[in-house]
């Protein structure tokens, strides 16, 4: 896609970190952002942000978790703009729970999969429809991590969800080039480093469903200063970080070359991801990966 000029993106989980900057730099673009969250406060903000700086915008308070309201959410847009041409599955929850996967609840494993993978797979079915009719370039992309493709030895619930994101994202990948529609698919890892977001605090969130004493806690870290005193304690040093609007611009110049895969590397994680096709491939115990 080379002309954002009067495009329509949605994108959800954009009151703060990769979606709102992501929506800022589409508004930059030209686009008309619809940005969608389920924090109502913070979505007046942003969408006060995007307009501040000269962009065209509107809020939606959604949670993606539930078909019913992203098909509101696509309803919203319609109404507002006419039409629809890329939707940027981007909320996303950290999951939380126990050191092990045994300790770990198992709304622990609901909530990450209800909103990471459920969330994207509700935004295709709401909107897939909708971009193939309309018979425009359009994209489809959803965020997962790179902790769904080298796991790390704890937080299950949230590598497994997004690992299961990224699968489904690579089939959409293969049904559009098969179907011939002009809408195609890409996945977002934000990075190369650990990106400097609100997903940390995502139990500021929870929704009553999954309200467990052991997710609310956030696991004792609420911010990324108490994550890097976690990694301080851990691995003995601090983390580089990635701020989220240098993954916006990768974002932005991804989709312009078409990337399918919007993965910012270092050589650390790229050694990382060969060590772990290398491991499945020989057949070998997976290894700690040393990612950081």
């Amino acid at each position: 896609m080379q002309d954002f000029t009067d495009k329509v993106a949605v994108i959800t989980g954009a009151a703060s970190g990769v979606g709102k900057q992501v929506a800022l730099r589409l508004a930059r673009a030209g686009a008309k952002v619809v940005l969608a969250d389920i924090e109502p406060n913070a979505l007046e903000a942003a969408v006060s942000d995007v307009k501040a700086a000269g962009g065209t915008a509107i809020g939606h308070v959604t949670d993606v978790s539930k078909r019913e309201a992203v098909d509101a959410l696509r309803d919203r847009a319609l109404a507002e703009y006419g039409k629809v041409n890329i939707v940027i599955n981007n909320a996303g929850v950290g999951g939380g729970g126990g050191p092990t996967i045994w300790d770990t609840p198992e709304k622990a494993y609901r909530w990450a999969m209800d909103v990471n993978f459920f969330g994207p797979l509700n935004g295709i079915l709401s909107f897939m429809p909708t971009l193939i009719a309309q018979g425009e370039d359009a994209l489809m992309a959803s965020t997962s991590s790179g902790a769904g493709i080298v796991f790390p030895p704890s937080g299950a619930a949230y590598s497994a969800s997004k690992a299961a994101l990224i699968a489904l994202m690579e089939v959409l990948a293969y049904q559009l080039q098969f179907s011939g529609t002009k809408v195609r698919a890409a996945i977002l890892f934000p990075g190369p480093h650990v990106v400097d977001t609100n997903l940390f605090s995502s139990h500021r969130n929870l929704q009553k469903e999954y309200d467990d004493p052991a997710i609310a806690s956030g696991a004792g870290i609420n911010n990324v200063d108490e994550f890097q005193a976690a990694m301080k304690m851990l691995i003995g040093h601090e983390v580089p970080l990635t701020q989220p609007e240098d993954f916006a611009e990768e974002v932005y110049q991804s989709i312009l070359r078409d990337d399918f895969y919007i993965l910012p590397l270092t050589d650390k994680t790229k050694d990382a991801i060969r060590k772990r096709y290398d491991d499945m491939i020989e057949r070998r115990q997976p290894a700690i990966p040393d990612m950081m």
